[in-house]
């Protein structure tokens, strides 16, 4: 599904970003298990959560040859000609910072800040048969909201949580459409010596 390379996409950045391969695309609830199977239940910290919360088709900009023929691509072995058709959607996230002391949290979410607001372009790649890239934005909200009591992994040393919410109102959902490519066919009549040749074929049939 489309959603997902977008997904993919935020969370390469942010492995980029922190250095840290811990950063997966799951429900906050089960970071903290998920993230200490990967490392043998030895779990560390800070600790960044990211999690889709849901997407919306954007009804207003849905045009209707980008939904149904689509944009050509490419041509591949078989004489096809490769359309993407793509409708516009929002996705929107939520992204949560685990530390075991306030001033880290509010460090990395200082950074997070202002990645957002200096590097908000990433790059998605779309398969599907296509094979294309595609840029898109995300923007912040204004609110961060400290969570840290509602943290219920006290045992595991957690003790600070900052929330952030963005979204992206650029993206695509994209699906490939294959079509034949076409041969022209035309009927002429072609004065010879003989005199005129009628309902020649061109181009002409080997049969």
């Amino acid at each position: 599904m489309s959603v997902k390379c977008y997904d993919d996409a935020i969370i390469a950045k942010f492995r980029s970003l922190f250095n840290d391969d811990t950063i997966h695309i799951l429900p906050v609830e089960n970071a903290i298990r998920f993230t200490g199977q990967l490392k043998k239940d030895n779990v560390r910290f800070p600790m960044i959560s990211t999690t889709r919360l849901g997407y919306s088709i954007i009804g207003s900009n849905v045009n209707f040859n980008a939904k149904r023929i689509g944009s050509f691509t490419k041509r591949d072995g078989e004489d096809n000609n490769i359309f993407a058709q793509t409708i516009p959607i929002r996705i929107e996230y939520q992204l949560d910072v685990f530390t075991v002391d306030q001033e880290s949290c509010d460090n990395i979410t200082r950074e997070l800040i202002f990645f957002f607001y200096q590097h908000p372009t990433l790059l998605a790649h779309f398969e599907y048969g296509l094979d294309i890239d595609h840029n898109f934005n995300l923007f912040l909200n204004d609110d961060i909201v400290d969570n840290s009591d509602t943290v219920e992994h006290i045992n595991n040393g957690v003790m600070f949580r900052n929330t952030l919410t963005f979204y992206t109102d650029d993206a695509r959902l994209f699906r490939s459409k294959k079509q034949k490519q076409g041969e022209v066919v035309a009927s002429v009549e072609i004065l010879t010596k003989e005199g005129i040749e009628n309902n020649v074929q061109y181009p002409k049939s080997n049969k």
